[in-house]
Order: C-alpha cells, then structure tokens, then sequence
C-alpha cells in the first residue's frame, strides 16, 4: 500500500513532466493565434554557415542553432541523434551564474556533487561525468574531480551532450560530455563591466572588453578578468578568487584564421572543509547540525592556480572543407593544508572523533594537439558530410604530500575548529604518473533521402598509462582500441524528428582499487531513442529519450581513502531511463531552460541497487519573463527538484570490528531561485539575484556519505548587480 506522501510525489512528478511536455504546444497555440495572415506566407530557411555559428551572447537566446559536441559535423540540435542541453550566455547572465557548479545544477540530469568545499565530482544518466572539453578540445580531470570553483566568465555558453562520446573524446564514457566554448573576438568595439555586492562580504567585479586592433578588423582581440573575494556561511572559510582571459584571432587570409589565447585562474581560500560533517554517532544515531558548521581550523588552506594556453590554424578551401588544427597546454597547481576529522561521537561523552592533519602539492600537466578535416562530399548523387582527424594528448600528475600526528583524539567536535597548528613531516612524493592517448576518429553523416540522416562513425584509441600512486603502480595500456557511434534521424514533419543512437563503451580509468592498483578501463554500450522537435519557428527546441546503459569495472565508492584519494570497486551496472528536455523562447517576452530525468532503473549483476546517492528523479524549470506593463523589466525563477537519496553507512569500534550497518537518508528536497533585472539605459542595468528563497535545508552530496560525512548547502541569500556596457 502507498502511503499518501508517496503517491502525492509520484504525481507531482507526472504532473512536472506533463507540463513540460506540453509547454511547447502550448506556446506554438498561443504563437499562433490571430497569425493566420503572417502564418501563410512561405517559410524561408536559412542555413548559411555564418547563421549556424553564431555565439550565444549575440542571440541573447536560451538555445543555439547548430553544435558539433557529438561528431564535430556541425549540424543543428535537432538533427544530432543525442540528447544535449546548452548552457547559454543569455542564461547564465540573467541568473548571475558565475561557477561551473552553478551552471550545471542548469543542465538537465546533471547532479552537482559538491562534498567538500574545494571539490567537487558531476553525474549524469546514474554515472560520473569525466568527459570535459574546452572547444571541443579534450581536458582531462585528475581522478574525476574539480579542484576549486571554476568560473564561467570567459564562456559564451556550455553545451552538455548525454551519453557516449567515444568518438572524439578517445573515453566512451556513458554519462555526458561538457563542452566549454570560449567568448571571441569581435570586430564592433564592445565593452562591459560588472559590479557585484551579496551575501557574506560577497564582492564581485568583472570586465570584459573586445574590439578589432586594425582599421579593416583583420585583427580582433578581447580581454575577460574577474575578481572575487568573499566569505561564507561556514564557520571561518572566506576565499579569493581571480580570472583573466585574453584571446586574438587573425584572419591570415580570406579563409585562414589563427587564434592564439591564455587562461589563468587562480583559487585561493582559507578554513576550507577536508572531508566533512560525521554524519552520525557511534551508536548510529543521527547527529544534528547548523548549516554553518565546519571542521576546518582557520589554519587550513587549498589555493589551485591554473593556466591554459592556446594555439588553433583553421582553413577553408575552395571546395566547402575546413582544416583545423589545435596545440593547448595546460598546467594546475594545487596547494593544501587540511585536517580531516574521522571516527564518530559518543553521544554522551563526546568523544570517538580523530585528527587526520595533511599538506598536499600537487602539479598537472596536460598537452593536447587535434588535428581534423571534415567537408561535404557527393555520393548517389546526394550530398554528405564526413569528418576525420587524430587527436594525441600527454596528462602527467606528480603529489607531494606530508602528515601531522594522526589519530590525535578530539574531546568534542565543538573544538574541532579550535585544534592547534601540528609539526608536519618531511615531504614526500607520493604520486607519479603519466597518461600517453592517441585517437584518431572517422565520421560521416549520410543523407540517403530528403528525411532520413544517418550518422557512422569509429574512434581508434592506442593508451599508455605509467608511474605509481601512494605506493601502487599505475600500470595500464593498450593498443587499436576501437569505438563505435551510429546514429539515425528521420524527419516525421517539418517539426518533428524520430533518432536512435549506438555508441561504444570504453574508458581507461584512474581511480584506485580497493585491492590496490587502478581499475581495470569501463567498457560497455550505450542505446538511446527519441523524439526532437523545433518550435515557433526555430526559436524553441524539446528532446524526448529513452536511453540505456550497459557496463563492466564502473567505479563504486567504497566509502574509503588512501592517502585522501578515494577507493572504489569495480561492478557490473545497467542504467535504463527517460529525460525531457526543453530550452528556448515560448515567446517574445518568455525564455525558457527546462528538463526532467528519470531513471528507472540502477542495477548491478545481482540486481543491487547502484549509485543510491543519486536522486532517480531529478527537475529543473529555469525562466525568465519580459514584464509587458513595466518596459524593460525581467523577471525570473529557477526551480531545481529532485527525489530522495540514500546511503548505507557501515560504524566499526576503535578494533575495526564492525558494529552495524546504518541507512541515511536524504528527503526529496526543491530549491527556489528568483532575479530581477531592469535596464536603466542603454548603458546601465540593475540586478538582484535570490537564492534559496525558501531556505532549503540540504546535504550538498551523498556521494561519499558512504564513508559517514557530508556537509549543508547554503541558506538563503543574495546578491545585487550593476552593469555597465557600451
């Protein structure tokens, strides 16, 4: 039997995918009456190349016309037989998204697990997300996770592809690729700046500028830096954050470009969580918190500085190909003073909790050169695309690490932020490896008839993986790895296309085994089916899918680390379930970003339940409304839900016996975003964001609340903007 609660979530649910179903029909209705004269005339298509690459922050739009995430065949959203969702520029300014932890919560069936302060990890369809891209270039993410806040600042938009991308990324990894494209040069001289003043001393300032640097616009440059400082809801963490980006592109010719550019971000914060709250007592009870509460001695540090720089050389020829070449060079430093707390309370005595006091430093250097050519061709005289090239990379990590007096008793949690500064050891190199991948790919999208596009390709993947982590030799290659991608697009109308993809499995992996060494590459396959449709003429874009995973070695937290670094296990898992997306204007005065994911299904071999920390229902309504009585005032909300969460938590006593197994769980919980914006001028807009209005009560992730710890998200706040821009 249902117990109310249950099936009123259950039908809230159906009734959010209900609506974000119809919403474009619903808006098609509403376009199209009292049109009947406008609706009559001819359609006229526009499918020039300059049309199709138009960046973001120029459309002002919640959606883009064309990506070539999947197979670099730049082709429209509608016709890419994958489920994506892009992040735009227009979006992410209206809800001041300044973090990439910020913009994904916008990505539909993206899960930000954030759990600690400085780190964080991404999922998506049940899966970690370790597939990133910087202009469809690879960058790889040490052990699958982002060290510090990366800012969007210098993005023009940030497009999630969902499901296998083997083809170009050289890792068939089964959950999404993210996609960061950078802002460019423009030829019109174009200027903005940001001021920015919220919650906790939260002082923000941006500037962004861009123009041509010759008289006939040859020549284009532009220059983003940002400045941050701020402190927190958490009991002593305040951190600073700075940005600059610079970038100039040349047209050597007609139809030759060079491109050269640097990135430097650098995070510096102090009072930081290392771990997190003990979720429970030693006699596993649930221990209570505020939201504020922390670890972290005011003596602990991670600051992360990155740098990444850029070369691209793309051609046009005569005969409609383009050739593209590509060298980045990436390098971060992280270093770090933490103190871990583990063990858990006694709850009548207050003792049981442990130091775990440690400095890390951390080097990552990653060296990427692509090379691609792709074009039209003829064949049974119709035309057809086709893409190939080769991509070679090099990822080298080195860690250093040293330790204080571990398993110092705590006489209460209360003094944990109070414990004194300890003598360190000498350092020691505890890490030392390095990555060598060559992809080379093929692709070609065929068009045997007017409605029916298919899309054929294969990635051949040679790795070499070499050195040692805290004792454990990473030892892992192989050679003329193949990956395969079919997909197929059938146009039911003018609106509306049926797709159905196939892409192949296969992901040389880092994470430690539980046993020792690394685990062994993620293999597997990946179906995913569903309808696309594009309304108001372009202007809105919906997805329907059906998509299922299968896999072999998918890392399973184990709840335990070594050195820090978590361990996992390697299973069987099968993923099966549906998402709804929908992005784009329902009229002149509403945009709209929208989706919901459901998985019906996380299983393992014996059908154990997968992964349970990650909500099997999760929803997103992001929207922005032009006030038609107040001229140029927007009015916004973003609403995120998901469904509860659980973890099973294994106590043992000070002799490693164990005393039980214990379940947390996480309450479906929703969170509430508003803004508002008025433009002043042509000059002059003022903002104000508010977040968490309801003041939601959260843990930021369960995803290795396996190992007892977690922390709480942010209560309400807010932050004021004033922009200038010519």
């Amino acid at each position: 039997m249902h117990s109310p609660q249950l099936t009123y979530s259950f039908s809230r649910r159906r009734l959010l995918a209900a609506l974000m179903l119809a919403m474009p029909y619903l808006a098609y209705a509403e376009d199209s009456a009292g049109k009947e004269e406008v609706e009559s005339l001819p359609e006229v298509k526009v499918t020039s190349q300059v049309e199709k690459d138009q960046p973001s922050e120029k459309t002002k739009s919640y959606t883009v016309r064309s990506t070539s995430s999947a197979t670099r065949l730049n082709t429209s959203i509608r016709d890419t037989p994958q489920s994506i969702s892009v992040i735009t520029r227009q979006l992410m300014d209206d809800f001041r998204v300044l973090t990439v932890n910020d913009a994904l919560s916008l990505a539909t069936g993206v899960r930000v697990e954030q759990f600690e302060t400085e780190r964080s990890q991404y999922t998506a369809r049940g899966f970690n997300i370790t597939n990133f891209q910087i202009d469809g270039l690879s960058t790889p993410i040490t052990y699958g996770t982002q060290y510090g806040d990366l800012d969007v600042a210098l993005y023009d938009r940030i497009e999630v592809l969902r499901g296998a991308n083997g083809l170009l990324t050289a890792m068939g990894n089964p959950s999404a690729t993210i996609n960061f494209i950078r802002k460019r040069p423009t030829t019109e001289f174009k200027a903005k700046v940001d001021a920015s003043l919220g919650s906790w001393d939260n002082r923000r300032l941006d500037a962004d500028i861009s123009g041509a640097l010759n008289a006939d616009g040859s020549v284009r440059a532009r220059l983003v830096i940002a400045h941050q400082e701020k402190n927190s809801y958490l009991d002593r963490l305040s951190s600073e954050r700075n940005v600059a980006y610079g970038v100039i592109e040349a047209d050597l010719s007609e139809k030759t470009n060079l491109a050269v550019g640097h990135t430097y971000q650098q995070n510096n914060s102090n009072g930081n969580i290392w771990g997190s709250l003990p979720l429970l007592y030693s006699d596993g009870s649930k221990r209570h918190y505020s939201r504020s509460d922390s670890t972290a001695p005011d003596w602990s540090y991670w600051d992360v500085g990155t740098h990444i720089s850029f070369v691209e050389l793309s051609h046009l020829f005569d005969n409609g190909w383009k050739a593209k070449g590509q060298l980045t060079h990436k390098q971060t430093d992280s270093n770090a003073r933490l103190h871990y707390i583990y063990g858990n309370e006694n709850p009548v005595t207050g003792l049981g909790l442990k130091s775990y006091p440690s400095m890390y430093r951390t080097r990552t250097e990653d060296n990427v050169a692509d090379f691609y050519l792709n074009g039209p061709f003829d064949l049974g005289g119709r035309k057809h695309e086709m893409v190939f090239g080769t991509t070679w990379s090099k990822a080298a990590v080195k860690d250093y690490s040293r330790f204080g007096p571990i398993g110092t008793p705590l006489s209460s949690f209360e003094n944990a932020g109070d414990f004194p500064l300890p003598t360190y050891d000498a350092e020691n190199k505890s890490a030392d490896f390095t990555m060598r991948t060559i992809n080379s790919y093929v692709a070609a999208k065929f068009n045997p008839t007017e409605l029916l596009k298919v899309t054929a390709g294969a990635s051949l993947l040679s790795y070499n993986l070499e050195g040692v982590s805290f004792g454990d030799p990473q030892e892992s290659k192989a050679n003329n790895k193949v990956t395969p991608y079919m997909g197929a697009v059938y146009d039911l109308s003018d609106e509306h296309s049926l797709y159905a993809s196939y892409a192949g499995i296969y992901k040389p992996q880092v994470e430690r085994s539980a046993g020792g060494g690394i685990l062994a590459p993620l293999e597997g396959k990946n179906y995913e089916l569903g309808v696309k449709s594009e309304w108001l003429n372009n202007r809105l874009n919906s997805t329907f899918a059906l998509f299922k995973t299968e896999q072999e070695n998918q890392p399973q937290p184990t709840g335990s680390t070594i050195g820090g670094i978590a361990t996992y296990n390697g299973i069987k898992a099968t993923s099966k379930g549906f998402e709804i997306d929908v992005s784009g204007e329902l009229s002149d005065a509403l945009s709209l970003n929208a989706g919901y994911t459901r998985l019906m299904s996380l299983k393992g071999a014996n059908n154990q339940n997968v992964n349970p920390f990650t909500p099997r229902n999760q929803a997103h309504v992001a929207a922005i409304y032009k006030v038609p009585f107040i001229q140029n005032l927007k009015l916004g909300a973003n609403v995120y839900w998901q469904s509860d969460t659980h973890v099973d938590i294994a106590l043992a006593d000070d002799n490693g016996d164990l005393v039980g197994t214990f379940r947390y769980k996480q309450s479906s919980y929703a969170t509430l975003n508003l803004s508002a914006n008025y433009k002043i001028d042509q000059h002059w807009d003022a903002a104000l964001n508010l977040y968490n209005v309801t003041n939601e009560k959260y843990l930021t992730s369960l995803i290795f609340a396996s190992a007892g710890q977690a922390y709480y998200a942010a209560p309400a706040s807010a932050m004021a903007t004033l922009t200038w821009k010519y």
